[in-house]
């Protein structure tokens, strides 16, 4: 078994130069994908870059017309959003449906973008709201993000 080293930035200017300097270093949201996937050896990381003590990265907010969710908000947090369940309520009941209750309070919806499951239920939904992809460096349309599954 391979020895992994786990990074906790405090910032996200650490967290993507922790992520750019080492090796294969991934970055971990939930970890309910990535995980699974190093255990099975379907994925090499040396290094993970723990992104869940990013307050930035957290949160749900409505900014005008557009409902603005953080990449480390947890499938549970996207279902019971108040700011959710009245501006998009099928994200609200998708979001409550995935998996079960600890894929819900573990999982993110960022990881799950980044993953690019074909079988995962966000990628096809922010497809389907048009919706745009914001990373540190860009703004993609959902439509541009996904280059592939995975």
């Amino acid at each position: 078994m391979q020895a992994i080293q786990l990074h906790q930035p405090t910032s996200l200017a650490n967290a993507a130069q922790l992520r750019s300097s080492k090796g294969d270093a991934r970055f971990l949201a939930g970890g309910q994908s990535l995980l699974a996937a190093m255990k099975l050896g379907l994925n090499g990381a040396t290094d993970l870059v723990d992104l869940g003590a990013l307050p930035e990265l957290s949160g749900i907010k409505v900014d005008g017309n557009s409902v603005v969710v953080g990449a480390m908000a947890r499938h549970a947090d996207v279902a019971s959003s108040a700011e959710v369940k009245r501006a998009i309520p099928a994200l609200a009941a998708l979001a409550g449906s995935i998996g079960d209750r600890q894929v819900r309070n573990m999982g993110t919806l960022g990881g799950s973008i980044a993953n690019a499951d074909p079988a995962a239920d966000y990628p096809a939904a922010v497809v389907g709201l048009g919706a745009t992809v914001r990373t540190n460096k860009r703004e993609i349309a959902a439509d541009d993000f996904f280059k592939g599954f995975y």
